[in-house]
């Protein structure tokens, strides 16, 4: 058979996010392993072109996350063939590619109602909506789907609950974790890493001694990581302990302002905040020099900083809420004390107390660091047969159905 043209929607895999991470893993593992099935190529936003990596790396033009370009990129790489497109995006960004009638370019709209491929999906679902059910647009949304894989068990039984048993069959609903690279994530000797931290961080001479706690909070600067709350929990534990905070984003100043949340809460003496341009051999020597990591995420999809440090031997304490916690350490977990709902979509988001989380970091420190351990099903030397068994079997049946047929035409209900 000749392989089938795969193209990846997502972050560029070269950008540094964690959908970038779970893209660039995914497919390098495909494009290495599965070149008698699929002919890869990714449709990336942000980074740059790698010639390391060894397949088409095309750039998004898009607007509102309508991607403009989509029509050319497509003739590109696989010209008159039909194929495959799967999205490692939040279903909130591709209501217009699964529900071609959303779309307002007319040129954009001609070519995904003509769809010379099958939809597939690897959703990031972090939240649930009313009735634990998805909103209603993101409902329509995984309808124009031709296939449904999620990050856990937590976000495929919310998908199932939307669609239904017989929409869901249709749409082979299946979840898989996402993996980490424990060839690179491990634990580090720990005093060297502090030793050396300040340097690692921040290109700048600074030890962490031993009588100080050293608390990593690894984010992006957006609404749904909880930054006021991890601070607001450092602030608490600096009156009885010394402590230093490793902070790790990609830019200091757009939903929060971290500069100056830092001196809201008296921190600024106590920090070190660096961006996100660290090699994952630095990160994984940054996380063993940790104490505690707070997961500050009011909701994972999956959670890759939480799950590096663990790989590092080092705590990481989370809200029970969203995915990740299927695979955490159950007394790492806090429970909330009340949801609100967000807007646009409808979604619930937990709300902690602050003092449960100054108590689970002293609980947390206390853990015998030999007794961390990354579950072993999510070691990617573990986990790719499971995701290559998924593709194969996939690629299968698509093989057996001469065309797409789920979503192709239809109105929203």
């Amino acid at each position: 058979m000749k392989p089938i043209p795969l193209l990846i929607i997502s972050d560029a895999v070269t950008a540094p996010t964690g959908l970038a991470r779970i893209t660039r893993d995914i497919a390098v593992r495909v494009h290495k392993h599965l070149p008698d099935v699929f002919r890869l190529g990714t449709l990336g936003y942000g980074g740059h072109f790698s010639s390391k990596l060894g397949f088409p790396q095309y750039n998004i033009t898009m607007t509102d996350w309508m991607i403009f370009n989509l029509p050319e990129v497509w003739d590109d790489f696989a010209g008159e063939e039909k194929g495959i497109i799967l999205t490692i995006w939040d279903p909130s960004r591709t209501l217009w590619l699964a529900r071609p009638q959303t779309c307002e370019d007319v040129k954009l709209r001609k070519f995904v109602e003509k769809r010379p491929y099958t939809l597939w999906g690897y959703q990031p679902l972090d939240a649930t909506g009313p009735n634990n059910k998805l909103s209603v647009m993101l409902k329509e949304c995984l309808l124009g789907y031709d296939r449904v894989l999620c990050y856990s068990k937590w976000a495929q039984d919310i998908v199932r609950n939307t669609l239904g048993e017989k929409e869901s069959e249709k749409r082979h609903l299946d979840w898989l974790p996402h993996g980490i690279e424990t060839d690179i994530f491990y634990p580090r000797h720990r005093r060297d890493s502090r030793f050396n931290f300040g340097k690692l961080a921040v290109n700048k001479p600074m030890a962490i001694p031993d009588n100080e706690w050293l608390i990593g909070i690894v984010g992006t600067n957006q609404p749904r990581k909880d930054w006021g709350l991890a601070l607001a929990t450092c602030a608490e534990l600096s009156k009885e302990h010394r402590l230093r905070i490793w902070a790790h984003t990609d830019i200091l100043d757009r939903h929060w302002s971290l500069p100056f949340l830092f001196s809201d809460f008296g921190l600024l003496g106590a920090n070190l905040i660096s961006l996100a341009n660290h090699s994952d051999e630095t990160m994984a020597k940054l996380y063993s020099a940790c104490d505690v990591t707070l997961g500050l995420g009011r909701g994972e999809g999956f959670g890759l900083p939480i799950f590096e440090s663990l790989a590092c031997g080092t705590p990481c304490v989370h809200g029970n809420y969203g995915g990740a916690p299927e695979y955490m350490p159950p007394e790492f977990l806090i429970e909330p004390k009340a949801y609100f709902m967000e807007g646009g979509y409808a979604s619930y988001r937990p709300v902690f107390e602050m003092s449960d989380w100054v108590t689970a970091v002293k609980k947390a420190v206390k853990v015998p660091r030999e007794n961390i351990r990354l579950r072993s099903d999510l070691d990617w030397s573990n986990l790719w047969p499971r995701w290559e068994s998924w593709f194969r079997r996939a690629a299968q049946e698509w093989s057996s159905v001469s065309q797409p047929a789920i979503g192709k035409v239809g109105a929203i209900a």
